[in-house]
């Protein structure tokens, strides 16, 4: 599971972005204080179906205990979203970890900022995506 605050750019593009990767996964993503029902932000969008992603369909959705305690991996885009999940679920707090891991970088939100900022954010997860799924894959 992917999560970041809004559930409306950054986790939805990550999850879509590793649903191409890892077809056979069981990827979902979720915001910590998420815009319950909304789409993927129309500039997500936009570098989603720019790289051959889908972007259609996403309705965002607040996390919850019984989604942190289903999944198996908890990718997170920034610390604070790591710090508040390990605080509101510890029982999850060893399968939390932050996107950009591999690349020792944090996600930061474009919500409601340029172009520009989404494209970068994009190139971040995509980057970040293709390590894990390296990783997961038994790569390195």
């Amino acid at each position: 599971m992917i999560i970041c605050v809004g559930n409306i750019c950054r986790s939805p593009s990550a999850e879509r972005i590793f649903k191409s990767l890892l077809p056979e996964g069981d990827i979902s993503s979720a915001g910590i204080g998420a815009l319950v029902g909304k789409p993927i932000d129309p500039s997500a969008a936009k570098f989603l179906n720019q790289h051959d992603y889908s972007s259609d369909d996403h309705n965002a959705r607040q996390v919850d205990s019984a989604m942190m305690n289903e999944a198996s991996l908890v990718l997170v885009m920034e610390k604070k979203h790591q710090r508040f999940l390990m605080e509101r679920y510890p029982s999850c707090s060893g399968k939390v970890m932050l996107l950009g891991v591999w690349l020792d970088k944090e996600i930061h939100d474009p919500y409601r900022k340029s172009d520009e900022a989404f494209k970068h954010v994009f190139e971040q997860i995509e980057e970040s995506c293709l390590s894990w799924s390296a990783k997961l894959n038994g790569g390195s």
